[in-house]
């Protein structure tokens, strides 16, 4: 169940952000406020001592659901969110999502329940799939539905 949200900056990612095989690498940072995320695509191929948002979402903070802003799973609620609206950007603009990779393992044990993260990377409307390979957006089809 994803969390409502609204797109505060759309999902663009310059052509620059793809290497050679039309594949982007991104970052999804997320933070929260009280019961709201706000969730950033992130890169920093062009300016490595910098990230630079390619997008931003906020969620809305239910407060008749109170009771699921403390919940454990809150966090991962938070990511669901995110993905869901990195599967629908990438459909709408032809492109692919080939790897999600949940970096939760990464953030501080005092942070997850305010702070989430994962690796992505986009395939380009020019991507190239490689036969047999199972993309995330394929593998995660039923999450959307």
């Amino acid at each position: 169940m994803p969390l409502r949200y609204e797109a505060i900056k759309p999902l663009t990612v310059p052509a620059a952000e793809f290497n050679e095989n039309h594949i982007a690498v991104l970052l999804v940072v997320g933070n929260r406020y009280g019961g709201h995320w706000k969730i950033d695509v992130l890169s920093q191929r062009e300016h490595p001592g910098e990230a630079v948002a390619l997008g931003t979402i906020e969620t809305f903070h239910d407060h008749q659901r109170d009771d699921l802003t403390d919940s454990p799973r809150y966090p991962q609620l938070g990511l669901d969110t995110a993905l869901i609206w990195l599967l629908t950007a990438a459909k709408e603009k032809g492109w692919r999502l080939l790897i999600w990779e949940d970096m939760g393992d990464q953030v501080p044990e005092e942070a997850r329940r305010f702070t989430i993260g994962a690796r992505v990377a986009l395939g380009g409307d020019q991507f190239v799939p490689a036969p047999a390979v199972v993309y995330a957006d394929e593998a995660l089809g039923t999450f959307t539905s």
